[in-house]
């Protein structure tokens, strides 16, 4: 193969399958790097109940600037035809198992990031990312956040509900065109019943927090999900009918009402969504609430039967900065959540300038660009929803990809060519890679060892078929920890390579 006219094919492939709208299979074949597991296979499951069949792969992956040799899904077959339309899906998700407890691929921020990953360059950066849109774009922000792109340089920080999503508990959520004319959609059973002196000093003893109906920040959601019923009696009423019955629209103008507002300083104004997190006030205002192009708010019921948690989706994250902080997360200790409203004036990087390093910061950062386009994927009635892409290259030479971006799910994987993948699936299929044991790898230092290093690069550059010496698979020395555990099984299993690029 020519490396430089390969690459030059599959970018060309890749820029006109984006610009048509068509989808971008991987090449397996075309890739020097590539590596199958067939004997890891894993089925995923997304919110939209769309099951995807995969197998495990490795092979290079860069995005921005960041790049490194990780496992991935080669996507195989999805259940139902909505996803023909993307290459992949690029999931920054807290490490899932799979629909039947399958081990999966280390997310790619999480593979990125590993201290034992020798063939990154992203080791120094944190697990931790940023993420915001506007009308028109979106920003992704590897390593943590802007303080230039949030209202006072500074983010409420709260601890997760679970070790295994991001879910921020809701206290109240009210509608209306002010803060004053709200009306409140969350009614806890048991709210407003007075209690007697005893009953209030045994609250406090027991330091009883207020109630809470957890809330999902999912960019793969396109509006605000309300549930549709009394989550399982904890509800006086249904949210989505409160939200329903109360919401208003902007008055006709010259109308009394019209002229009301305008005195309290409302002209032209529709309801609002005001909510409380952790003791902090939240508004997403009105034209956020807005479907692209109408007038309808983008505002769905969860399917009557499900008691389902609140969705925040593109309309909040138009209104709100949220940082993914996974830097001590792990199955036993939630992430952290940091939220902040969008400075006005901070502009999103273009999509002319994809990658824009921050270094003034004194760690790193990197801006990146999201495109956000409105997608003919059925949200409801078949009304149109808005979806999130990053891109990102993989293989040897790279091959340029459009992923959906999703904070609902931990896998990256890319849908293949099966005619390609059948192949090279005979010649790649199990080839062992070499792992660097840890107390080969590091110093007492906590350092690469340099000459474990050149002794990777040695064998690279040779790409010898044979099995690598047994020493380099001493993975029982890798230390297991609740953070790395599905990493450490996919090295036990030969799929993480721990190397040093070239």
């Amino acid at each position: 193969k020519s490396g430089s006219a390969m690459a030059r094919l599959l970018f060309l492939a890749a820029l006109v399958g984006t610009v048509m709208g068509t989808q971008v299979l991987y090449q397996p074949d075309a890739s020097d790097t590539f590596v199958a597991h067939k004997e890891l296979p894993f089925t995923v499951q997304y919110a939209d109940a769309n099951a995807i069949e995969a197998i495990t792969c490795v092979d290079y992956v860069q995005l921005g600037e960041y790049k490194a040799r990780v496992p991935f899904g080669c996507f195989l077959r999805a259940s139902t035809p909505e996803l023909a339309h993307v290459d992949g899906v690029a999931g920054f998700g807290i490490p899932k198992m799979g629909v039947n407890g399958e081990t999966l691929p280390m997310p790619l921020l999480w593979a990125l990031t590993d201290p034992r990953n020798v063939e990154s360059n992203a080791q120094t950066l944190k697990r931790r990312f940023t993420f915001f849109s506007s009308k028109d774009s979106a920003e992704l922000q590897l390593g943590g956040y802007d303080p230039q792109s949030v209202v006072g340089g500074q983010m409420h920080m709260t601890k997760s509900l679970t070790p295994g999503e991001f879910v921020i508990g809701v206290s109240s959520m009210r509608i209306g065109r002010s803060p004053k004319r709200a009306v409140e959609i969350l009614r806890f059973k048991g709210a407003e019943k007075k209690k007697s002196f005893g009953a209030k000093l045994a609250e406090e003893y027991e330091h009883k927090k207020p109630k809470i109906l957890p809330a999902v920040l999912d960019t793969g959601t396109s509006c605000l999900v309300l549930p549709s019923n009394d989550h399982g009696g904890l509800l006086e009423d249904s949210p989505f009918q409160l939200f329903v019955k109360h919401f208003q629209y902007p008055p006709e103008e010259f109308s009394a009402a019209a002229a009301t507002l305008e005195n309290e300083g409302l002209k032209n104004s529709g309801s609002n969504v005001y909510m409380t997190v952790d003791g902090k006030e939240l508004t997403i205002p009105y034209k956020a609430l807005l479907i692209s192009g109408t007038d309808k708010p983008c505002v769905r019921g969860s399917p009557p039967l499900q008691q389902g948690a609140i969705l925040l989706g593109d309309v909040f994250f138009r209104s709100y900065a949220v940082l993914f902080d996974m830097e001590g997360a792990s199955t036993e200790h939630p992430p952290m959540i940091g939220l902040a409203e969008i400075n006005p004036k901070y502009k999103i990087i273009p999509e002319s300038s994809p990658v824009i390093p921050v270094t003034e910061l004194g760690t790193p950062l990197m801006r990146m660009h999201v495109h956000r386009e409105v997608d003919k994927l059925p949200v409801e009635d078949n009304k149109k929803g808005t979806q999130y892409f990053v891109q990102l290259t993989i293989g040897t030479p790279p091959q340029l990809f459009k992923l959906a971006f999703d904070t609902g799910s931990s896998t990256l994987g890319v849908f293949v060519a099966q005619p390609t993948m059948s192949n090279v699936m005979e010649q790649e299929l199990g080839r062992p890679i070499p792992v660097i044991s840890n107390s080969e790898a590091y110093d007492s230092k906590n350092s690469i060892s340099m000459e474990a290093m050149e002794r990777w690069r040695k064998q690279e550059r040779g790409r010898m078929d044979a099995a690598p010496p047994q020493e380099l698979l001493q993975t029982d020395a890798l230390p297991v920890t609740a953070a790395s555990s599905s990493w450490v099984a996919l090295v036990a299993a030969g799929v993480m390579a721990v190397g040093v690029m070239a």
